[in-house]
């Protein structure tokens, strides 16, 4: 059965809003379904499926392609009965991995049912008095809903009611993969699951999923009905495990991050901003790390200029996870040179990234690390956008040093850099004015410098920075890491 074939975690019944299966060619039932875009079953090798039932609006999608190992080697079917939510699919389509279903329902059995989906948004609209928009909707309605007599559909302002093919989602699943196959299955689809699950136990196909992640809800079978599903599939040993693509997060999210958890040896103190370069001898030193931005040219302009420098400079780079994934080769050359840390996971102003959520930085956070897995890197140092409360708690999570400049270049504060005071002049008088504010900013303790890649003012100081620091100044210039020991 089920859990002999894998092992599962902790049992779970949380929330989430997706719509799961993968393709059928075609079911031998009176009521035919057909699912377009359906590759023939492989007999090569295990594959790895992840079946989304309830997409909404590809959130889980998004969760599992940014954050979850190896999510790349998956295929992926989502299954939801809203199609005006198709279009956040489509961008997945591109790598050929990822089949949107829709409108379609994943059921018991094969033909068309009625769904009650919510209406599009207009100013004062509530959702359950609520100002959301969740968009999707239910097979399973109230009947203020179903008869929508006002024309708003209900609380959940459900006012659209269309047919849509519905797929026996158990007989789906046994003509579409194969017990060898690893199959995670999603299932979200409000009601519809109780139904489903009786007859999966019933037709033994949890033997073909390896792990099982949903939400159980209060409508699509009686009290006494659901209690019973429920504990049959204690005793079958199916453990469902929560899965919230709204809040972007799973059951077993940091379980699974050990495979990227910095060792707990690295030099520097977890839970704690880094941002001094201790004296040594009493002697100060300074460590020069570059922020790495999108743009790959001004920021291989820039490393070039201090990699050719004479002092064979010791240097970390930053990067953002979308730079990693955009520029796998030239990440993989430049970590055979320097230091490799992380920044976040795609540029965003610092101000706006900071205000975000926790849900959202955590998964820019992971997302970023997953990238840089992929081209075989584990960074340790993580320089974010911002640092708040939220960051701290998910970098502690993880294991990472986090790092801030003790001067950056441009400077992030105060108001250092005007027109009148230094844009409006030629390179040759901004350079010596960066050059001093630099020099200030260092002169008493040394520390961490860092410097703007996408800042063009950055590659037009930098061999006369150099230049300053190793003949000038009196510090000492290291690296990162033995900054850090």
């Amino acid at each position: 059965m089920f859990f002999q074939k894998k092992r599962i975690w902790s049992f779970v019944v949380v929330a989430c809003v997706f719509v799961c299966g993968y393709f059928l060619s075609e079911l031998k039932q009176p009521n035919l379904v057909y699912v377009e875009n359906v590759p023939e079953k492989s007999e090569e090798g295990p594959k790895k499926y992840f079946l989304d039932c309830g997409g909404n609006v590809a959130s889980s999608v998004l969760l599992f392609r940014e954050t979850y190992p190896d999510a790349h080697d998956y295929i992926i079917h989502s299954f939801e009965i809203d199609e005006y939510l198709k279009p956040y699919f489509i961008p997945f389509t591109e790598d050929g991995k990822s089949f949107p279903h829709i409108p379609m329902a994943v059921s018991d059995r094969n033909g068309n049912m009625t769904a009650y989906l919510e209406g599009v948004w207009y100013p004062g609209k509530l959702n359950q008095n609520s100002d959301k928009q969740w968009g999707g909707g239910s097979l399973y309605a109230n009947k203020d809903e179903i008869v929508n007599t006002d024309g708003l559909g209900g609380a959940r302002r459900l006012s659209r009611q269309i047919k849509v093919p519905m797929v026996d989602l158990s007989e789906w699943i046994q003509h579409n993969t194969r017990k060898e196959d690893y199959v995670i299955l999603k299932l979200d689809v409000e009601g519809a699951e109780y139904g489903i699950i009786k007859q999966m136990l019933a037709e033994g196909t949890f033997d073909w999923i390896d792990k099982f992640y949903g939400e159980l809800h209060g409508t699509g079978a009686e009290v006494g009905e659901r209690y019973a599903i429920i504990k049959s599939m204690e005793k079958a040993g199916v453990l469902m495990l929560s899965w919230a693509g709204e809040n972007k997060i799973f059951a077993d999210f940091y379980d699974l991050l050990f495979d990227i958890r910095t060792p707990d040896n690295t030099p520097g103190s977890v839970g704690h901003i880094i941002d001094k370069c201790e004296a040594k001898d009493d002697k100060t030193r300074v460590t020069i790390i570059v922020e790495v931005g999108m743009n790959a040219k001004t920021a291989k302009r820039l490393i070039g200029a201090i990699a050719a420098h004479n002092k064979n400079v010791s240097l970390a780079l930053f990067l953002y996870g979308d730079f990693v994934e955009q520029n796998a080769d030239l990440v993989k050359e430049w970590s055979q040179k320097f230091d490799i840390g992380v920044r976040v996971g795609r540029h965003i102003s610092d101000e706006y990234w900071l205000l975000q959520n926790g849900n959202i930085l955590r998964m820019d956070i992971v997302s970023a690390l997953r990238k840089f897995q992929e081209v075989g890197l584990t960074p340790a140092y993580i320089f974010p956008s911002g640092v708040s409360d939220d960051v701290m708690e998910i970098t502690k999570k993880m294991n990472l040093r986090v790092i801030n400049g003790t001067f950056t270049f441009p400077p992030r504060k105060g108001n250092l850099l005007t027109s009148s005071s230094y844009f409006k002049y030629r390179d040759v008088e901004r350079t010596p004015k960066a050059l001093k504010l630099i020099h200030e900013g260092l002169e008493k303790e040394g520390g961490i410098l860092s410097l703007d890649s996408d800042f063009p003012d950055s590659y037009m100081i930098s061999a006369f920075l150099l230049d300053y620091l190793y003949e000038v100044s009196s510090h000492e210039i290291t690296s990162l890491h033995n900054c850090l020991s």
